[in-house]
């Protein structure tokens, strides 16, 4: 069993996948209670829950997201600060009001949830991301759900180290991105070998092909030849806290490049998609 490697050399994919959803029954409902508690802090028109806003839905043409409105809507909850009454500031002024505070009001953007699919980075990058920020959600992390390799026959992509793109100095006699590519050739080879050796002493000795446990304890032990440069793929459920946490630490010139690249597609995904969730100084907008 032969395959050729697939060397890659661009940016990660970076999908999100879901996010937060409001429910309007249920904020309705909220504007009930504070109707019995506090009616002065409500609109003078309660016929509507998009009425809790004393602005347009809209930012720049753009529909507000449900994750926008949501750490917005916490934040006027927490002082009941609703309608007119609250003043007129958009969705964006109102976040960074909150958050340019010292200490910020941090609390409101833990509520925002957004899931994403990340591929083309390496298992070594994969660790490190779980490694460094994996823990409580609340407690600036995230919640993974990574490919496996017990279950998964690896196919044969790997990670080229940015360091090496673009390389035209000599190593000896080969270029460093030649060697690489062998080196991640020679041992996917090691690791289809084995798993096709295992797969063969299997059969010959039940007759049928291993399946259930036997197939995992296969693959989990030929998984020890692939390398660290060998591409992962992964569900990552995080908030804007966390995620402008990452941004800041691994875009700094001195994280590790492959995570620089992850860091910097990630955090233009993010602010693509919900601009207003990102007032942090540190953050670009490019």
């Amino acid at each position: 069993m032969q395959k050729q490697v697939t060397i890659l050399t661009g940016d990660p994919t970076v999908i999100p996948i879901a996010e937060m959803q409001l429910n309007p029954l249920g904020i309705e409902e909220m504007m009930e209670w504070v109707a019995t508690h506090r009616p002065e802090c409500l609109p003078e028109d309660t016929s509507n829950w998009q009425a809790l806003f004393p602005h347009d839905l809209t930012d720049k043409g753009r529909p507000l997201t449900a994750n926008e409105l949501l750490v917005e809507l916490c934040g006027r909850k927490c002082y009941d600060s609703f309608g007119l009454k609250a003043g007129k500031k958009t969705n964006a002024e109102y976040i960074k009001n909150t958050q340019e505070s010292d200490p910020p009001h941090a609390s409101i953007m833990y509520s925002a949830k957004m899931t994403f699919f990340f591929a083309g980075i390496s298992r070594r990058v994969s660790h490190e991301l779980i490694r460094n920020y994996v823990g409580a959600d609340r407690d600036f992390e995230g919640s993974p759900a990574q490919e496996s390799t017990r279950f998964t026959h690896h196919y044969g992509f790997f990670i080229m180290p940015p360091r090496y793109l673009g390389d035209t100095t000599r190593f000896s006699v080969k270029t460093r991105q030649q060697r690489f590519a062998e080196s991640m050739q020679q041992a996917y080879d090691n690791y289809l070998q084995m798993v096709e050796f295992e797969v063969e002493q299997y059969i010959k000795q039940n007759g049928v092909a291993p399946t259930g446990m036997e197939k995992k304890r296969i693959y989990e032990a030929a998984s020890s030849f692939l390398p660290h440069q060998a591409e992962t793929s992964l569900m990552w459920t995080t908030n804007p806290i966390a995620a402008a946490k990452f941004f800041k630490e691994r875009e700094n010139p001195a994280a590790d490049l492959e995570m620089q690249r992850f860091a910097k597609t990630w955090r233009r995904v993010c602010v693509a998609r919900w601009p207003n969730l990102w007032p942090q100084s540190w953050i670009k907008r490019d």
